[in-house]
């Protein structure tokens, strides 16, 4: 294995190790260096169930908290 080969290896076992958050946030940093306008950031998925709850005064309330309750059964079984 030639040394480029060894180098790109590595260098993707250690991306492996590092947190997706610190990932993100460098890219973030990055862009903004760059003069670029960051993204903003993405909900994750109890945010955005949250989110969706609370629209229309709670009208999806119910259907959320039965998507919840399945998917955590599901995890549970």
């Amino acid at each position: 294995m030639d040394e480029r080969k060894k180098l790109l290896l590595m260098m993707r076992e250690i991306r492996k190790k590092i947190d997706p958050r610190v990932l993100e946030q460098a890219r973030q940093a990055a862009l903004a260096q760059m003069g670029q306008k960051p993204e903003p950031p993405q909900d994750n998925e109890a945010s955005r169930l949250f989110k969706l709850a609370r629209e229309d005064n709670g009208a999806h309330k119910s259907e959320i908290l039965s998507y919840l309750e399945r998917k955590f059964r599901s995890k549970l079984n």
